[in-house]
């Protein structure tokens, strides 16, 4: 009698830890990529492949690229659950600034980090000695084209100089008035992120070394007279933001727009053959203002963090070690151009060979970082680049009325 109901003790006992376990643990994993079409299917795959590995279970919380750190930050302050997070290099450092990230080396051991990562994506993510991110894939936001389109309007060669950039996006207009040659951004923070490297490429910048406002300058006032040049003539177009020019690429109707290496899911999302895809989009360097000059781009790239207030670092760690497995980095580069950073994957020869990506890199050679990426307050200053090139497409104000009302608006922060 006893040894049944020791047995069937021990069996209620396993079926409890069965229970228990199939049930598994939930974590919150946020960022914006899921949201986006071009990315939904690669995303899901990704939370799949977790799920059946481990028994747990993804949330996905998302929003808009230009409101993810507010979002995460609110989240935060509210006490909501939250594990896991997508960050580019300017979402991170709002979000290390902010004190609300876990050290990686205790979570993953700094062991298996120096294992997988080069010390130079490892830095991207190190903050005084903690290692707050997690390496996800580095690049360059770099300005892309549609090969088929310039062939079209008589470019065999990429524009090199503004002088030529201007010329080619008049004989694309020319060849076909329905299509606008250039997606800048004119609107929220990626028109501020494209608004920097057309300011460095007139010889600007937003502060001086030693971190004083130095915006109010005669490349301010030159790089602001462009851009209205370029809308007077009908180049670019207002109320146009990343996404916007992501999808209207897609459709061949933008010629040229800036973005990184996730501008190829889009392409393949819209029935191109991954294989296929540098016949239609492609990236080159930045045109220059005088020959010799050096191409402009800003560094990209996305990292993984999770969060001190996480019960679940472990399941979260987990979730992060399958996102940069092999398999999935691979697939995740295969559809998206998404470079890999673990030493394995960027080692392969499909990898180093691979036409589309060796495009970026070329731009990621002379990238920066944005100047507002480790400043705390760098979503103030985006905006408030943003109104002004606003107020100067729209003719509210002169250009040097605009640069005069940067220096000041941004020295009051």
């Amino acid at each position: 009698m006893k040894r049944v109901t020791a047995l069937l003790l021990s069996l209620l006992l396993m079926s409890v830890c069965l229970g228990a376990a199939a049930e598994g643990k939930e974590i919150v994993w946020a960022g914006w990529s899921g949201e986006e079409e071009a990315t939904k299917g690669i995303f899901q795959t990704m939370m799949n492949t977790y799920e059946a590995e481990t028994g747990n279970k993804v949330t996905w919380v998302g929003w808009t690229w230009a409101d993810t750190a507010q979002q995460l930050l609110i989240r935060l302050q509210g006490k909501e659950k939250l594990d896991i997070a997508q960050a580019d290099i300017g979402i991170f450092n709002t979000l290390a600034q902010a004190g609300v990230l876990a050290d990686l080396n205790d979570v993953f051991g700094s062991e298996y980090l120096s294992e997988n990562f080069e010390a130079a994506a490892l830095a991207t993510g190190n903050v005084n000695g903690q290692q707050l991110g997690l390496p996800w894939s580095m690049a360059s936001i770099s300005m892309v084209y549609n090969p088929e389109l310039l062939k079209k309007a008589g470019w065999d060669k990429l524009p090199e100089t503004i002088d030529e950039f201007e010329q080619c996006m008049a004989d694309i207009k020319t060849m076909d008035p329905s299509i606008i040659p250039y997606g800048l951004s004119t609107k929220d923070a990626t028109c501020a992120g494209d608004f920097m490297p057309w300011l460095w490429t007139f010889g600007g910048s937003i502060f001086a070394e030693d971190g004083s406002v130095s915006i109010n300058s005669e490349a301010t006032i030159q790089c602001l007279t462009w851009y209205k040049s370029l809308l007077d003539k009908g180049y670019i177009a207002m109320d146009t933001g990343r996404g916007d020019s992501r999808q209207m690429f897609a459709q061949g109707k933008i010629a040229f727009y800036d973005d990184a290496v996730v501008a190829k899911g889009q392409a393949v999302n819209n029935g191109v053959a991954p294989e296929n895809v540098v016949n239609v989009c492609s990236a080159m360097k930045r045109p220059v203002l005088t020959v010799g000059d050096q191409p402009q781009s800003t560094m990209w790239g996305h990292m993984l963090v999770i969060f001190k207030a996480s019960q679940e670092k472990e399941a979260a760690a987990d979730l992060a070690k399958i996102l940069v497995s092999d398999e999935i980095a691979m697939e995740y580069f295969r559809n998206n151009g998404m470079p890999p950073v673990t030493k394995s994957v960027a080692a392969s020869d499909e990898v180093k060979s691979d036409a589309y990506l060796n495009g970026f890199l070329e731009s990621t050679t002379t990238a920066r970082l944005e100047e507002t990426a480790r400043m705390i307050n760098a979503s103030e200053i985006k905006s408030i680049l943003t109104e002004e090139v606003q107020a100067v497409l729209l003719g509210q104000k002169t250009p040097e009325q605009a640069a005069q009302d940067m220096e000041m608006r941004l020295n009051s922060l």
